[in-house]
């Protein structure tokens, strides 16, 4: 099984900079809990091995859409933990659940023979001091929405305490939507992180007007 993970924090590590942040009241914070789902139905019928390649490319994509403040760590084998810095729940909510989409669209090829393997993933999410004042009961409430979401038929993102979201929809070409789609693969990166991208250059072009 695979120890570690490059850029990756451990349990401990994770623990240590979460104390840290949980000092400055005045910013909040949201604390993700993502689990892949069915991991040992995969580890069964592809192998360990190419579990532990799983593992590494979940947390490559889950790296390749963090912040530049953001933490990731790690815990058990197929369950990661993500600091969103400086963010809401409504906002850490967004970012999860396009990451869970990315997923749910896309296949990966992994392992010997490179199968194309489906990767799906679950999530509950807190937020710091909204949820909650203290790092257990921050754990505690990301793992219980963590739990429902297993409950209500996995592939799905939770919050805590039963707080819901609704996602808005935006319309596209079918040309732009393939293109997007294609970029996405290419660069592990979800199409709502590159169309954000895209909005940014957008306004620093037009604020120079």
């Amino acid at each position: 099984m695979i120890k570690e993970i490059d850029g990756v924090l451990n349990k401990e590590e994770f623990y240590t900079k979460l104390q840290v942040k949980v000092q400055d009241i005045s910013k909040d914070f949201s604390l993700a809990i993502i689990n892949i789902d069915n991991f040992e139905t995969v580890n069964i019928y592809y192998g360990e091995n190419t579990g532990d390649k799983v593992i590494i490319k979940v947390a490559s994509v889950l790296k390749e859409n963090l912040g530049r403040n953001d933490l990731i760590g790690r815990y058990h084998k197929d369950e990661f933990y993500i600091l969103y810095d400086n963010t809401n729940l409504e906002t850490a909510f967004i970012l999860v659940e396009e990451t869970r989409e990315f997923f749910d669209k896309n296949t990966f090829k992994i392992g010997d023979k490179d199968k194309e393997i489906p990767l799906k993933i679950s999530a509950g999410i807190a937020n710091f001091p909204r949820n909650s004042k203290n790092i257990f009961d921050l754990f505690a409430s990301a793992e219980k929405a963590l739990l429902r979401a297993k409950k209500e038929g996995k592939n799905k993102v939770c919050l805590a305490n039963n707080e819901n979201m609704i996602l808005k929809s935006s319309y596209y070409t079918k040309e732009q939507l393939e293109d997007l789609l294609n970029l996405s693969q290419r660069t592990h990166k979800t199409e709502a992180s590159l169309l954000r991208e895209a909005l940014e250059d957008l306004f620093k072009k037009y604020n120079e007007i």
